[in-house]
C-alpha cells in the first residue's frame, strides 16, 4: 500500500443538542432540520416528542380551537422515517420510557434515565399540577418545554435548541416555563466579561452553517439556545434542597442564536 494509500480518521466529540419539540414537530422542515443536526452535533429528541407521535392520530381528529397542532407533514415524514429505520440505525438520540425503549449510544451505564427520571419528577411536583393523562401530555406544550429543559440538565446542561415565539415574548418558551416555576435564569450570559458564551454562540453558529443548515434556519429563525445545569448537592443548601428538589441548585442561561 502507497503512502497516498494511507487514510487517519479521527473522531471528536460532537456538542450534545436536544432539539426542542416545536422545532422536531412544528413545521414541515422538522425532520431535515433533526437529522442535518447530526451531522454537527450529538442530537437528542425529548420523550415528548415520541409521546405526541405515538398520539399523533389522536391529534389529527383535534380541533384548532383547542391550541396549536403539529404540522402535518412533519408527522406524516416522522412516522414514515421510524417505520423504516431500523432501532440501531438512527443517528438520533433519545430518552424513553425505559432502558429498552431509548437510544442512547454509551451512555445507558452512566445513570441518564434515572438522572432524567429525577429531574423530571422534580419539575412535575414544583408544577404542583396533577399529571395529565398519558395521551394528553403531547397537548401540553409546557410538558414538553420542561422535558427539553429535564435532558438537558440530566445530560450535564447540554445546549437545547429552541424557538422564540414570533408572538413578542421576551424569552423562548423553555425560559419562559422555568420562570412560572420560581426557577432563576440568566437573560444576558452574553454580556459576562468572562463568560464563554460568546464564543460558544460563534461555535454553534459556524457547527450549524458548516452542516448545510443555515438557508434552512434562516426561514425559523429567530432561535435560542438554553443551557440548564443542576449543581451537585454540598449539603449547605436551604430547605427547598433538603426536602429533595435539585432544582433549587439549578443553573439556567441562555442567549439568542
Amino acid at each position: 500500500m502507497g503512502a497516498s494509500d494511507l487514510r487517519v480518521t479521527v473522531d471528536q466529540p460532537k456538542l450534545r443538542c436536544v432539539l426542542h419539540p416545536a422545532l422536531a414537530l412544528g413545521h414541515p422542515f422538522g425532520p431535515q432540520l433533526a437529522l442535518g443536526l447530526t451531522r454537527a452535533f450529538e442530537t437528542w429528541l425529548t420523550r415528548s416528542f415520541w409521546q405526541v407521535l405515538d398520539a399523533s392520530e389522536w391529534l389529527a381528529r383535534r380541533s384548532p380551537d383547542c391550541g396549536p397542532l403539529p404540522d402535518a407533514a412533519a408527522l406524516c415524514d416522522w412516522i414514515a422515517l421510524r417505520d423504516s429505520t431500523d432501532a440501531g440505525s438512527w443517528a438520533l438520540r433519545w430518552v424513553g420510557d425505559n432502558l429498552s425503549e431509548s437510544q442512547t449510544r454509551g451512555l445507558d451505564g452512566d445513570g441518564l434515565l434515572d438522572r432524567f427520571e429525577w429531574l423530571a419528577e422534580a419539575l412535575a411536583n414544583r408544577r404542583g399540577s396533577a399529571r395529565p393523562r398519558e395521551w394528553d401530555l403531547a397537548d401540553d406544550p409546557l410538558h414538553g418545554a420542561l422535558d427539553a429543559v429535564a435532558l438537558s440538565a440530566a445530560l450535564e446542561g447540554a445546549l437545547l435548541l429552541c424557538p422564540v415565539t414570533p408572538s413578542g415574548a421576551a424569552r423562548p418558551g423553555p425560559i419562559q416555563a422555568l420562570a412560572s416555576l420560581d426557577i432563576a435564569v440568566c437573560d444576558s450570559p452574553l454580556a459576562r466579561d468572562a463568560s464563554l458564551y460568546p464564543t460558544e454562540r460563534l461555535v454553534v453558529r459556524q457547527a450549524l452553517a458548516a452542516a448545510g443548515l443555515a438557508p434552512l434556519l434562516d426561514l425559523l429563525l429567530p432561535l435560542a439556545v438554553v443551557h440548564a445545569l443542576v449543581l451537585p448537592d454540598t449539603g449547605t443548601e436551604d430547605a427547598a434542597v433538603s426536602a429533595g428538589d435539585p432544582w433549587a441548585r439549578a443553573c439556567v442561561n441562555w442567549y439568542l442564536l
